[in-house]
This record gives structure tokens, sequence and C-alpha cells, in this order.
């Protein structure tokens, strides 16, 4: 019996037989994947991680990572010609980014996503954007503004901490939307933006992509990307950005308002069962924390009015910018990027299936209604705005 478990444990024992030693692995940490205008082929940029020139003990003078870029007919193709340029074997499961330019964009996406799907060599959660008015494997080489030395990890950051930007999403989420019906997807932009003083470029996140069905069709604003987010967004519990509105105390002076949590519904609507329309309704928790006016007011009653009058003003702010992004994706894209039709899904399942095959067209014209709630729960006024004292 003793013999039989020595000779079982030695199987228990044994070590990973497919594990990738840290040694034999080039660590990819961020793509970029543009399109040869000559050729019509994939470009992919991979940049590696030089552990060594990020030792806490014996860092080397150079640069923290390796730009890579391989071209070929298919994804699957230049992401297995990068491991002939280098002398470690291409891992991608620790990527943090992956940029893809508006050219390849415009082509569709799934011929790009469907190979990282079924690979599996790239993780479904990381972040990815489109590159505007840039190639995307410039973007990824821009170093302005970095705090971390390696330029994918300061586009992680900057992905992570980008207030009230419902647009930033990950593979995984862009193609179950493709795949989904009655609503296309809408993927945050990255984009260079020129100074005058260094470091003379900034690289930024600025609007929105928007898709109808695989394919790229035109960008939002950055006004109109948060009329976007207003209706898409919702729950607790985190800080959602600001907006600033006039003080109505003073002439050009503004209130700023902190955004706090959001509740939005999609109503469908059907009357004589093919009259379609949708309201949409937007519960906005705020609280005031800036007032550039110094105006005094006096008691608690003139506080409440005031607070009252602000929201009011918040609510035709967010109202109109609503109103804009759904003017843009009807007139403009033809493309139901807010889920209309998946809201029409689940209340009319019938009336969908009638409307579904044409339902691009049907989205360009179909009316609807925007109500807006703005609470806003802490004034921090106190006494008042402050005053300067004579």
């Amino acid at each position: 019996m003793k013999i039989f478990l020595c000779f079982i444990s030695l199987f228990l024992l044994t070590g990973c037989w497919d594990r990738n030693e840290l040694t034999d692995v080039g660590i990819v940490v961020g793509m970029a994947i543009d399109k040869d205008p000559d050729t019509g082929d994939f470009i992919l940029t991979s940049q590696y991680l030089r552990p060594a020139a990020e030792s806490t003990q014996t860092p080397t003078p150079d640069r923290p990572y390796l730009m890579v870029s391989t071209t070929g007919k298919t994804i699957s193709e230049v992401m297995r010609k990068a491991n002939q340029t280098i002398d470690r074997r291409s891992f991608f499961a620790h990527n943090k980014v992956i940029i893809i330019s508006e050219d390849a964009a415009r082509e569709g996406l799934i011929q790009i996503i469907d190979t990282f799907q079924r690979g599996k060599e790239v993780r479904g959660y990381v972040w990815f954007s489109i590159a505007k008015d840039i190639g995307a494997k410039e973007l990824l080489e821009i170093k302005a503004n970095n705090i971390a030395r390696v330029p994918a990890n300061f586009l992680n950051d900057l992905f992570d901490n980008t207030e009230h930007n419902a647009t930033a999403i990950n593979l995984l989420t862009y193609y179950k939307k493709t795949l989904g019906a009655g609503i296309n997807p809408v993927v945050s932009v990255l984009t260079r933006e020129e100074t005058d003083i260094e470091p003379f470029e900034l690289l930024k996140l600025s609007g929105s992509a928007v898709f109808k069905e695989d394919k790229l069709v035109g960008f939002l604003d950055e006004s109109e990307t948060r009329g976007y987010n207003w209706i898409t967004e919702e729950g607790p519990p985190s800080n959602r950005g600001a907006i600033y509105l006039p003080s109505l105390l003073q002439e050009d002076k503004f209130v700023t308002i902190l955004l706090k949590e959001i509740n939005s519904k999609i109503i469908p609507k059907v009357e004589n069962g093919d009259q379609i329309s949708f309201t949409i309704e937007v519960d906005q928790k705020a609280s005031l924390i800036g007032q550039e006016a110094t105006v005094e007011l006096k008691n608690r009653k003139q506080i409440t009015q005031y607070l009252n009058q602000i929201q009011g003003e918040g609510e035709k702010e967010i109202e109109k910018e609503i109103k804009k992004a759904i003017g843009k994706a009807q007139q403009d894209f033809q493309s139901d990027i807010f889920g209309f039709g998946e809201a029409l899904n689940k209340e009319y399942p019938k009336v969908w299936n009638k409307e579904k095959d044409n339902w691009a067209e049907t989205f360009a014209e179909v009316p609807y209604t925007v109500n807006v709630h703005l609470n806003i729960r802490s004034s921090g006024l106190i006494q008042g705005p402050f005053k300067p004292q004579e």
C-alpha cells in the first residue's frame, strides 16, 4: 500500500507542463493596430516590457519597453510574426490596452476581435480604444504627461481614472454589444492634442466612436458623449464628473455641480399596434461643490430657492446634451447606440420581431421624450457663498 501511495504522489508533485517561464517570454503590455494604406495589410505594433530596466535593485539605463511592428494579412499572422523578430516568445495575457486606427475600424472589428476571442491569447477585459486623426502606433509611443514610465501603463491608468466615461469599454463588452440585438457599440477615442508649452503634445481621451453593427461610422464630441452617458449610465456609487452652470447670482460667474449616483431608463411605448415612441427618464443626484459668485444668501429660504433654480438650469443642460446625442445618432449615423431597440425587444417582443430587420431606418425617425430630474442633495453653501469682508 505504501508503495502504491508513493507511486501516485509522483504524479501529484509534477510541475505544470505548459507553464511559461518569465525568462522565456516577452510580456506585451500594449498593442496598436493600423492598416497599410498601400497594401491593406494589418500592422501590429506590440509594446514589450524590459524587466531589467524597471528593476528596483539594479535597473539598467535602457528604455523600459520595446516597440516591435509586424505586417500581415490577418491578425493571427502578425501576432505570430512578432516571435520571429525578438528573442522571446510573445506573451499577450498581460496586455492592458489595444488601440485601433480609424481606417481599420471603418472596415470592421469582428475580424480583429474574433482572433483574440478564439485564440484566448488576449484577455477579454483589456481596454479598447479608437485612434482619431493619428496612427494607432503613434499614440502608443507618446510619452507626454506620463508619470508611469511605460506608455501602456499610462494608458491603462488613464482609462481607470477618467470620470463619467461610459464609453471606456473592454473587448468583451464590445463583442457582446456587437452580437446583441437592438443596440450598437460606442467606443472611447484617443487622440493627440498639440500645445504651446512643454511637452508640446498631449494624449487624451476625447469623445467617442460610433459603430453601426461592426463598422465605425463616425464620432461624437465631448458634449454629445456626455449626452450618450446620461442615457446609458446607471447606478451608484463613484463620482461621474462635473458640469458647470451659470451662477445666476453674478454675470460671468459659474457654479460647479459634482455628479453622483444616476439611474436612467428607456421606456418604450407602442400605440395602435405600430406607433413606437420612447421616454427617457434620467434621475441624477449631485452636489454643489463650487461657487464663484460672492453674493450673500441671507437665509435658508433664499438658499432653497437658489438651489431649485440651479437644479432647473442643470436639468435644461442635461436635456440639451441628451437631445444633441440622439440627434447625431439618428440623423448622421442611423445607429441605435442607446439601446432603444433592446428596450423595445424586452417590452414588446412581437413588435420588435416585425421591426428588427429595418430597425436602423425606424430608429432614425422614432419620436422620444426626455424627462430629467436633477437632485442637488448637498449644497456646501451653509450660509451662502463666501464674500470678502470690507
